[in-house]
């Protein structure tokens, strides 16, 4: 399969726009489910290890196309793990950078999330907060920062 054709499983977005933990439902609306050689040819690269069979990947987004790269957005979900994962790549399809840009994690009776918000000048605001399974909040765990999507495809932590 070409990277173009792979490129079409992710509908093209213009930020700016917000990924929260409910988007999933949405891109399930919109998106087909990728196949299984899709997987294995275009994602497994781009993880850099085999997933166990409890993981699953689904197409999000694509931003539009920059000048040396291309930036998508997909989900990946384990056992007690979802994440939103936003990958640039070059005009050829190879892996430039990634980076986790929301998602959720429950590790023993505490629950991370966070939510990201893509604005014009590809900069990924990230708010984390951190939740008892009792909903009691643990503000010292809530904490906003920053990505930036470089010219280069690099994806940086921000100031």
């Amino acid at each position: 399969m070409s990277f173009d054709q792979f490129l079409s499983n992710f509908p093209e977005v213009e930020p700016p726009f917000i990924i929260t933990e409910v988007s999933i439902d949405s891109f399930r609306q919109t998106n087909d489910y990728l196949s299984e050689p899709v997987i294995n040819e275009w994602i497994i690269p781009i993880e850099g290890e085999d997933p166990d069979e409890f993981t699953e990947f689904f197409p999000c987004l694509r931003l539009p196309l920059q000048e040396k790269f291309q930036a998508i957005i997909y989900w990946k979900a384990s056992l007690l793990r979802y994440e939103y994962i936003l990958a640039t790549l070059t005009l050829k399809g190879e892996l430039i950078n990634k980076k986790v840009i929301s998602g959720m994690l429950i590790q023993d009776n505490l629950i991370i999330k966070s939510v990201a918000n893509i604005d014009e000048d590809l900069i990924i605001h990230i708010m984390t907060g951190s939740f008892f399974h009792d909903d009691l909040i643990d503000t010292d765990e809530n904490r906003p920062y920053s990505m930036e999507i470089m010219p280069s495809g690099e994806i940086v932590n921000s100031l």
